[in-house]
């Protein structure tokens, strides 16, 4: 299903199919952020759970017994971080309001089924929602933070040790070529900390996205990067709804990478990603977005685990950033980026999530 921007994707169940479709549409009429997934089957509530992007479960009323704690306990274990709004048919007592909380559910909410209700209930969702979004994103900032103090510990302490100890050389033995070593380092320590205040800045969330034109952005980033006699084909018009300045980070980053890894005569594809229509699934549901793909030596099934994170990199003189900033830049959008093997036997990178930008 899932909500475009900032609106939230909602499953509701209920006892019966007319019911949930009934409040479903209460409630996307009381907000229009609301994205509603009616249903009167738990099993099929399970699956979209499983499957699809949801923000909040809403359950009203009895579901797989009188109560419907034993549901919202199920979805619990599953979905710890999902909130869940529960909405029984008959105000509870305060011992089967404990019972409800106790079972995982994140707000207790007066019966859902009357049409002077709808405001409170929508309030009751937005604050639920806004509340695991923003423990999601502290969580986030807190990996990065993470990410970050042990990549300047570790990355910076190297350069700087080897400058230490080639000065100390240079001062007791009198050879200039020391100084030339210590020098060479301290270059070294200056581009870590390039890269590490890029990779500090990319991971804040945009204020403002703007509609860039992949193709164009693209052609300008290659202009940027030394690549060499490698060529760049782009084959797509999409517009993406982005912060220009890190969509053109995260292209210029994958473009080094592919001319590091694949040569000065590599050959760089950039395309969108378009959804396959079928019969059993909707637009919605499929991935969009645009890859960056080359045919060089291409990425083993073990380097496309760690590829993302700090400091790793296979290319000498590398710093190890440039795919960490990469995935910084998409997770700041909300998108998703993977990498495998390419069609063409070099390494393929998915960004997906990215919205149309008109």
């Amino acid at each position: 299903m899932g909500a475009p921007g900032d609106g939230i994707a909602i499953v509701l169940v209920t006892k019966t199919p007319e019911r949930a479709a009934a409040i479903a549409t209460s409630l996307e009429r009381a907000d229009d952020r609301l994205v509603a997934e009616p249903t009167a089957d738990t099993d099929a509530a399970l699956r979209v759970l499983r499957d699809t992007p949801v923000d909040c479960l809403v359950t009203a009323g009895g579901l797989t017994d009188p109560t419907g704690v034993p549901f919202v306990e199920t979805v619990r274990d599953r979905h710890p971080e999902l909130p869940i709004v529960f909405c029984p048919d008959e105000a509870l007592d305060a011992a089967a309001v404990s019972d409800a909380f106790e079972a995982g559910a994140t707000d207790v909410a007066r019966s859902c089924g009357e049409s002077d209700r709808t405001p409170v209930l929508v309030r009751r969702i937005s604050n639920a929602v806004a509340s695991a979004r923003a423990v999601a994103e502290a969580e986030r900032q807190r990996r990065r933070l993470e990410a970050f103090t042990s990549g300047v510990s570790h990355d910076l302490r190297n350069p700087l040790t080897v400058a230490q100890g080639r000065i100390e050389l240079a001062r007791r033995e009198g050879d200039v070529g020391h100084v030339d070593d210590a020098a060479a380092a301290i270059d070294r320590t200056f581009e870590l900390i390039d890269d590490l205040l890029t990779l500090a800045k990319q991971g804040e969330r945009p204020r403002e996205l703007d509609s860039v034109e992949l193709s164009d952005l693209a052609e300008r980033c290659w202009a940027n990067v030394a690549t060499g006699d490698a060529t760049l084909v782009v084959d797509g018009d999409r517009r993406l709804l982005a912060h220009p300045s890190r969509l053109k980070q995260l292209l210029e980053n994958l473009f080094r990478n592919a001319v590091d890894h694949g040569g000065d005569d590599v050959t760089v594809f950039v395309g969108d990603i378009s959804p396959m229509y079928t019969t059993t699934r909707a637009e919605t549901d499929l991935p969009t977005g645009f890859f960056v793909e080359d045919d060089g030596r291409g990425i083993s099934q073990d380097e496309c685990e760690d590829v993302f994170d700090v400091g790793y990199t296979t290319a000498e003189g590398g710093t190890g950033f440039g795919l960490n900033i990469v995935r910084e830049v998409a997770n700041a959008h909300g998108w998703e980026v993977s990498v495998s093997e390419g069609t063409r036997g070099g390494a393929r990178f998915e960004i997906t999530g990215a919205e149309s930008g008109g």
